[in-house]
């Protein structure tokens, strides 16, 4: 009786701990949209070649969303010949606090095999992860991606260093 006892005391205790996460994490959410709704941020917009490693089939840019030199927010897309990748990176007080990344694919004619141009509606991903620190506290996401396999591929690694190198390319131009 005492162990299932414990068992439901820890039970409790996790959902706790999550719901003060998800606070946190629609804090953020909302900080976000304000960001998105500010039309007075300068936008510069980098090419491919500027600051990818490889060109890619479809081109990609770097927009950055900046005011007297802070940068809020960048949005990487890049066009491969099967989907498009939209990752939006949110900064405040020049710290990474949420990522939004989305997949999405396109539709494949059912004979040809070739894709028709058009974005699948079922064959997507939407991925929401949330900083504190540099350190992944929640992420949610919708559909299949890169991460689901951790040892090869691990979200708070990759978009920690991905925005701590676009924002030190941003500042050297």
């Amino acid at each position: 009786m005492i162990r299932y006892f414990m068992i439901l005391l820890l039970l409790i205790n996790s959902c706790t701990g999550l719901a003060q996460l998800s606070a946190q994490a629609k804090q953020i959410k909302d900080a976000c949209k304000v960001i998105d709704e500010d039309s007075s941020f300068l936008k510069k917009i980098y090419e491919q070649e500027e600051f990818m490693n490889h060109a890619t089939d479809n081109g990609g840019t770097l927009t950055v969303y900046h005011k007297n030199g802070i940068v809020h927010k960048m949005t990487e897309w890049v066009g491969l010949s099967n989907y498009i990748v939209i990752i939006d990176y949110y900064f405040q007080a020049g710290k990474l606090v949420y990522v939004r990344d989305e997949e999405l694919m396109y539709e494949r004619n059912p004979v040809t095999g070739e894709t028709t141009g058009k974005i699948s509606k079922e064959n997507r991903f939407l991925g929401e992860y949330f900083f504190r620190n540099n350190k992944l506290f929640e992420e949610k996401s919708l559909g299949h991606n890169r991460f689901e396999d951790d040892e090869q591929n691990n979200a708070e690694k990759e978009f920690v260093a991905a925005s701590k190198r676009y924002l030190v390319f941003f500042k050297r131009l």
